[in-house]
């Protein structure tokens, strides 16, 4: 049975810092590259969406760096506007808000959105902690399937769950963006696609 989505073109990036970069690109005095890599599931959603938006997108290492020097790193984790104030300085322009779960896919109209959840989706009452791309869903269904991008190690094997079970650890925290203007180069590719269930 042939499935329908609509869907961003999103290409993966990997939180894991390589440690090269990591040198090269001055991270090396916030602390070490392995250390970081289990904090950056946001910058590395961030440099996901400036590529889906047809932006030009820093290393992994350089938008660390940049979040870290405007504070963007609490102790409870990365701050969902300074991600949207990062973006803008990008040429993208993002709002950190609220948004109900039932409202996501609707939300994924105009442009892919950097979702607050937790890691593999759990379905034991943890909510967020975890920044993943949401890239599109199945249309003409009541519980839709969510096509993501998620930066972690588990999110490199997985790309889609169904909106009930996102919303039992989505933290209804959510950074929106702006569709690129397209007169002015920035194209984000949406496209309605088949595939298979």
């Amino acid at each position: 049975m042939e499935a329908a989505f609509m869907a961003h073109d999103v290409p993966m990036c990997c939180q894991h810092i390589d440690p090269a970069e990591w040198q090269r690109c001055g991270g090396a005095e916030l602390g070490s590259a392995e250390e970081w890599s289990y904090r950056v599931c946001g910058m590395a959603s961030l440099r996901m969406i400036l590529l889906a938006l047809g932006q030009d997108a820093p290393s992994l290492t350089e938008l660390v760096t940049a979040g870290a020097a405007m504070g963007a790193f609490s102790e409870r984790g990365l701050l969902h506007a300074s991600v949207a104030e990062l973006a803008a300085g990008l040429g993208v322009r993002g709002q950190a808000e609220a948004v109900p779960a039932e409202d996501l896919p609707g939300r994924l109209d105009g442009a892919p959105l950097i979702a607050s959840v937790t890691t593999a989706f759990p379905v034991d009452g943890r909510r967020g902690g975890h920044l993943v791309v949401l890239r599109g869903y199945e249309l003409g269904q009541a519980d839709p399937l969510i096509l993501f991008r998620d930066p972690s190690d588990w999110g490199q094997e997985h790309d889609r769950v169904r909106l009930s079970r996102l919303a039992q650890s989505y933290a209804g925290r959510c950074i929106t963006f702006q569709p690129v203007d397209t007169a002015a180069g920035g194209s984000p590719e949406c496209r309605s696609a088949a595939r298979n269930s």
